[in-house]
């Protein structure tokens, strides 16, 4: 239960806390006097967001299961300041305690109505399919959002089948050469070497003409090694030089077997070979205007690009057999949906009805339709319909009228979840004569379970309240500020007087007729 409001510079009003009771509690006064600011306050409590004057404060004391619960609000240096129960807190935790104790219906709120969303989302929360569609929007969502990938998929896939016969081409003309950059590195150099064979092969034959023919370094070495072996036997001196002599037989005999391998042999296919190798390197170069180095890490790319494009063959698999899951998932709750919807339609179009008469709407006839609309939200439009004689329901946009909106949708403010307090900012709006009468007595027996605040100009409304609370606009120095203030008794009396429209002996016995009509429920 809401226990009282306290709210400081809270626009025009200063300094002014407002008490509540069980019950009934209405709220009257002046048009522009304040009224609804008093449901604006609970909104700024829940963190409402619009430009609050530095010193703005409301605090607001509930009652629950016998424990006072305290929430307030304030700006401070242009910032927000929460609390609860005196001890710092944040917005999230003030605003779940405030919206679980208070249900509000603000002026804006009757207009929702007549939108289709609102209309889903409150039959659905009635239905109790609310969680079960939001699962159904977000499948259907993920659903989408993979058939558009698909489509993407589908709409490259001749430019894809192009790029890849292209990279296909490239990655043959480069591998058809069949060197590593090494193996081009030999054959540049081995026909370097061949360029200049004969001259290497004259020479090298002159240096083996100087090691081998009769004379020769290797049999004047042979002979000297002998004269020295000779002379050893007489002067033993000699004997280490007999020694390297033979060493330097060795190193001869590896030069003439070294220089023997370095003669080239001129055989014309396997120059022709090379030099055509070497021709297909110097092309791909001249194509890709890139040394054969930089051709051979391009051609990894490309096997890069293949792999990846066979991948992407693979993510249409994925995703085609996600879509088919996914697909028959939705299918699966849109059975459930559908089902749950339609097994509330009969007790919801009378609960609604049930309120709609307790007003004065006992010839209207209140329809929920269902129309075959498969998309985000199921496979079916909802969507209610009216007629104020009974028959011929049409969208409730196209039918009713001010009186009417204000009474349905008071009858489906009723069908939310049961809330300790209900607030209803002018709820009368387009009601008057006995329909009036019925809606403060309708009022007064919702009172009896639950707390209910009302702002009304509707003096039988008023005329039914346990608690009557005044807010009036008074002037200071040309300063405008807000009083608020509790009547009973002859004030009581005067201020429903003054909302049948003039306060006289005859309006304040009616104002005594209307409580004790209203009462009497």
């Amino acid at each position: 239960m809401l226990v009282r409001i306290y709210l400081e510079d809270f626009f025009i009003i200063k300094h002014q806390e407002v008490e509540f009771g069980e019950g009934l509690n209405v709220l009257t006064g002046e048009s522009g006097a304040g009224k609804s600011l008093t449901v604006s306050s609970l909104l700024f409590l829940m963190g409402h967001q619009q430009e609050y004057p530095e010193g703005t404060a409301v605090e607001a004391e509930f009652l629950k299961d016998g424990e006072q619960i305290l929430v307030r609000r304030e700006i401070k240096k242009g910032k927000s300041r929460y609390y609860l129960n005196g001890v710092g807190s944040i917005q999230k935790v003030v605003k779940e305690i405030v919206s679980s104790m208070v249900l509000l219906q603000g002026q804006n709120d009757r207009m929702k109505i007549l939108r289709r969303d609102f209309q889903r989302d409150l039959y659905d929360r009635f239905a109790g399919v609310l969680d079960l569609r939001r699962e159904y929007e977000k499948l259907y969502a993920r659903l989408e959002h993979l058939k558009e990938k698909l489509r993407d998929w589908n709409e490259r896939q001749r430019e894809r089948k192009i790029r890849l016969a292209v990279i296909l081409e490239e990655l043959r003309d480069i591998e058809r050469v069949g060197l590593s950059h090494q193996e081009y590195e030999d054959i540049k150099e081995k026909l370097s070497t061949i360029e200049h064979m004969e001259k290497i092969n004259a020479l090298v034959g002159r240096a083996l003409d100087h090691l081998d023919t009769h004379g020769g370094l290797i049999d004047r070495m042979l002979d000297l090694k002998r004269a020295l072996s000779e002379l050893c036997r007489y002067d033993k001196t000699v004997e280490p030089f007999v020694k390297g002599m033979e060493n330097i037989s060795d190193e001869l005999k590896y030069l003439r077997q070294f220089l023997s391998s370095k003669l080239l042999d001129l055989d014309p296919e396997e120059i022709n070979r090379l030099n055509e190798k070497v021709y297909q390197v110097q092309k791909l170069e001249r194509r890709y205007g890139m040394k054969y180095k930089d051709i051979l890490a391009y051609a990894g790319k490309l096997r890069s690009q293949i792999e990846a494009y066979q991948k992407e063959e693979d993510s249409k698999e994925e995703l085609e057999e996600e879509i088919l899951h996914l697909e028959k998932t939705l299918t699966s709750l849109a059975d459930k949906l559908s089902d749950g919807r339609r097994s509330a339609k009969e007790t919801f179009e009378e609960r609604v009805m049930e309120t709609l008469r307790d007003m004065g709407l006992e010839r209207s006839s209140f329809k929920v339709n269902f129309s075959q609309e498969e998309g985000r939200y199921g496979r079916e439009r909802v969507e209610f319909l009216f007629s104020s004689y009974g028959k011929d329901e049409k969208p409730l946009e196209s039918v009713v009228s001010g009186g009417e909106i204000s009474r349905i949708a008071l009858s489906f403010f009723l069908l939310s979840p049961t809330s300790e307090t209900y607030v209803l900012d002018e709820i009368d709006a387009g009601i008057g004569g006995e329909t009036s009468l019925r809606l403060a007595k309708l009022l007064r027996r919702l009172s009896e379970s639950m707390q209910v605040i009302v702002i009304t100009h509707s003096p039988a409304i008023a005329s039914a309240a346990h608690k009557h609370i005044l807010v009036k606009k008074e002037f200071k120095d040309d300063s405008a500020f807000v009083k608020i203030e509790e009547l009973s008794g002859e004030e009581r009396l005067e201020e429903i007087a003054r909302l049948m429209g003039v306060v006289s002996e005859k309006t304040i016995e009616g104002a005594k007729d209307l409580v004790k009509e209203t009462s009497n429920v």
